[in-house]
């Protein structure tokens, strides 16, 4: 058997932690650039709604990546319509529903086989798919940057690349501590992200007051997909994506069906999952802010919009590991990082 068949998910799961160190360093040797550095290598055991995978993450020129076996046959997109969705996840009976107009002339979505199809409309064709392995960047990034570190705005530390940080600093905390009187003072607050354009971008991590802080650098989709390239990495196509997002599960996200975050007990539970690292280790963005960007400029995963409409499974539906978006992104277009995203691999193609 040959080092490729080896890194198929079916064999993978099977090998012992020794075997599948021995594997590693293979493949290290001979898919991975000489030139990009390797460190901190560790066997972790990721799972997510019963679906696990022991697999290793380690740091690739100080950027944390996931190793994620391969699938010769991923079952992937989706036709089940609402199947293994509740009523309440679909059609509840609230008077918070408001449908948009361009969505009623098609669809009625208080009806199950309409809102079925209307789910199938949105989620790309079911089909088989023959997936390498890849080495996965945990996080996405904000489209042109590169990530230096983590900054507190209250202590001012900063932990990350300090020698780049350092020429920056300044800048940084004039912006999230200005001078202000005591009436601006009263109504101040951290701004949820700032761009400072061909310098840098910070962005404010979720109920915390840390700042992630990145490097920035104009680029559209060509000269972005150029710069990858160039460091010797690759973007995921759509396929990859909904492999590494959802491992081919025949479940319409890749956290389950179950979208009832209202409830008191089940919806802390549910919020976790959804935010959380997946069966692969990798991280998902949420807030539906922002497309996440894949090898095809025609393809975006993600969404920039939520619809509020009070049906949770058409709320949502955009974080599907099969949403199939209806906008493209033109090849020239700036990619602001506060609305799009992008995540770096290293594909091992035979």
């Amino acid at each position: 058997m040959n080092l490729v068949d080896q890194l198929d998910w079916a064999y993978w799961k099977r090998l012992n932690p020794k075997e599948k160190r021995t594997l590693l360093s293979q493949v290290l040797l001979y898919y991975v650039n000489p030139l990009l550095k390797i460190s901190d290598i560790e066997l972790k055991e990721f799972e997510l709604y019963g679906i696990k995978c022991e697999t290793f993450e380690l740091l690739i020129d100080e950027e944390k990546f996931v190793f994620v076996p391969g699938n010769k046959e991923a079952i992937l997109g989706w036709n089940l319509g609402a199947k293994g969705l509740s009523l309440l996840e679909t059609a509840q009976d609230s008077p918070n529903i408001s449908i948009p107009e361009e969505i009623l002339n098609q669809y009625n979505l208080l009806e199950t086989e309409s809102l079925a199809n209307y789910i199938n409309d949105k989620t790309t064709r079911l089909r088989k798919s023959a997936i390498p392995a890849m080495f996965v960047q945990r996080y996405a990034l904000p489209a042109g940057t590169e990530f230096l570190g983590r900054f507190d705005a209250v202590t001012g530390s900063f932990e990350g690349r300090v020698d780049l940080f350092a020429k920056i600093e300044k800048e940084i905390k004039e912006i999230l501590t200005p001078k202000l009187n005591s009436q601006e003072s009263l109504i101040w607050t951290f701004p949820e992200s700032f761009l400072m354009e061909d310098s840098w971008y910070i962005e404010l991590e979720p109920e915390s007051d840390l700042y992630r802080v990145y490097t920035h650098a104009t680029h559209n989709y060509t000269s972005l997909r150029k710069e990858i390239r160039k460091k010797n990495f690759d973007l995921l196509t759509e396929d990859q994506w909904e492999y590494c997002n959802g491992a081919g599960s025949r479940r319409l996200f890749r956290w389950g069906n179950d979208l009832n975050m209202s409830d008191p007990y089940r919806g802390k539970a549910i919020k976790k999952m959804i935010q959380g690292l997946n069966m692969f280790g990798l991280s998902f963005d949420t807030k539906m802010t922002r497309f996440e960007i894949t090898e095809d400029p025609g393809v975006l995963k993600l969404t920039d919009h939520q619809e509020k409409i009070g049906i949770p499974a058409v709320e949502y539906l955009p974080l599907s590991s099969y949403y199939s978006n209806s906008k493209m992104l033109h090849s020239e277009v700036i990619l602001f990082p506060q609305k799009y995203l992008y995540r770096k691999a290293i594909v091992l193609k035979v």
